[in-house]
C-alpha cells in the first residue's frame, strides 16, 4: 500500500483559511474540529471507512484535487489541508513511498477524465478507473481474483473455490450487465463489478462487487461501485439497486447508512463464517438519491 511521506506546496496555507477547511472536513467525518489536529490519521485515529475516505475524496475533488492513485487515501489530516487549499493554484507534489520499496519521488496530482462527447453516453470512467466489457480472455483474471484468500469468504462461493469451469458456467448467470474494472494510469485489472437478478415488475436489481485487497479501506473501490451505479440508473429503469452484505463486511460501510444508502432489513444470524453466524444487511439505493456520490462496499455477495 502507497502512503504519504510528505506533501510539499509551494506556500503554507493562510491559518484562517485551513480552519475553515479543518472545519468542513471535521464535519464531513462527523468530528468535532478539535479532534481533527493535523497530526491525526484519518484511519488509525480518526475511523474513517471506505465509505468515509470517499467522502474526503469527492471533498478534496471539490477543491480541484485529483487523485489518480491511491496515494494520500491513508494520510493525515495535515495532509489533506494542505492539498484543498494548495491544489486550486499551482500543482501540488507528493512524496510517497511504497510499501516494499526504497524509492519515493513527485508524482503530479491528473485531472479527471474527459467527459463522453456524447451528453446522452454513460460515463463508464474516472481519472482513477474505467469499466470495460468482459472479454474472454478476461476469466482467467476474474476466477483469479475470486479465489483468493482474501475474497474467496465475501464473494459468491463463500470461501469454497469452485472448479474453473463451474466458475465460466456460471459467470453470467441471472446476470443484467458486469465491468471489469480497469486502472486508467496503467491498464491493470483492479477489480469486477456486476449487476445480477433483475425484478423487472418491481424495477430493482442487485449490485456486487469485487476488488483487489490492496483497494480495501481506501475508499477507491466505493468511488467506482459509484460509477457503475450512475450508469445502471442511467441505462435502465430501475427504481433502486440492492446491497446483500454480511457483518463482517459491514464496519467497511457503515458510515454511509441514511446519507448513500438505506438499510431496508437485518436477517439475523443469516450467514455462517469463521466460526459464528453473521446478520446480514440489505441496503437500498435509490435513483431519486444519486445526486450525492452513491456507493456500496467492496467484495458483496453475488448469489448462486
Amino acid at each position: 500500500m502507497t502512503t504519504i511521506d510528505r506533501v510539499s506546496v509551494g506556500t503554507a496555507a493562510p491559518t484562517a483559511h485551513r480552519e475553515t477547511l479543518r472545519a468542513e472536513l471535521a464535519d464531513l467525518l462527523h468530528h468535532d474540529p478539535a479532534a481533527l489536529p493535523d497530526t491525526a490519521r484519518l484511519v488509525a485515529d480518526l475511523g474513517a471507512d471506505s465509505l468515509a475516505m470517499m467522502t474526503v475524496s469527492v471533498w478534496l475533488g471539490s477543491h480541484g484535487v485529483r487523485m489518480q492513485t491511491d496515494q494520500g487515501r491513508r494520510g493525515t489530516v495535515g495532509d489533506v489541508l494542505s492539498l484543498a487549499h494548495a491544489v486550486a493554484d499551482k500543482p501540488v507534489q507528493l512524496t510517497i513511498r511504497a510499501a516494499g520499496t526504497a524509492s519515493s519521488g513527485p508524482h503530479q496530482v491528473p485531472e479527471l477524465a474527459p467527459p463522453p462527447s456524447d451528453p446522452l453516453a454513460p460515463v463508464l470512467a474516472s481519472s482513477v478507473f474505467r469499466l470495460d466489457a468482459l472479454q474472454p480472455a478476461d476469466t482467467e483474471y476474474l476466477y483469479a481474483l475470486a479465489v483468493r484468500p482474501e475474497n474467496c469468504f465475501r464473494w459468491r462461493y463463500r470461501g469454497v473455490p469452485p472448479a474453473p469451469e463451474r466458475f465460466v458456467e456460471e459467470l453470467w448467470t441471472q446476470v443484467v450487465t458486469q465491468y471489469l474494472v480497469r486502472r486508467v494510469d496503467d491498464n491493470q485489472p483492479a477489480g469486477h463489478v456486476v449487476a445480477y437478478s433483475a425484478d423487472r415488475t418491481g424495477s430493482h436489481a442487485y449490485v456486487g462487487a469485487v476488488f483487489e485487497p490492496r483497494y480495501a479501506g481506501t475508499g477507491l473501490a466505493a468511488e467506482v461501485i459509484g460509477l457503475f451505479v450512475r450508469y445502471l440508473f442511467h441505462t435502465f429503469p430501475f427504481r433502486k439497486l440492492y446491497l446483500e452484505v454480511p457483518g463482517f463486511n459491514w464496519p467497511q460501510l457503515s458510515s454511509g447508512e441514511g446519507r448513500y444508502f438505506q438499510v431496508e432489513g437485518r436477517l439475523r444470524d443469516h450467514v455462517y463464517y469463521a466460526g459464528r453466524y453473521w446478520d446480514q444487511y440489505v441496503c437500498a439505493i435509490y435513483a431519486d438519491q444519486t445526486s450525492e456520490e452513491p456507493t456500496s462496499a467492496c467484495n458483496e455477495r453475488k448469489p448462486s
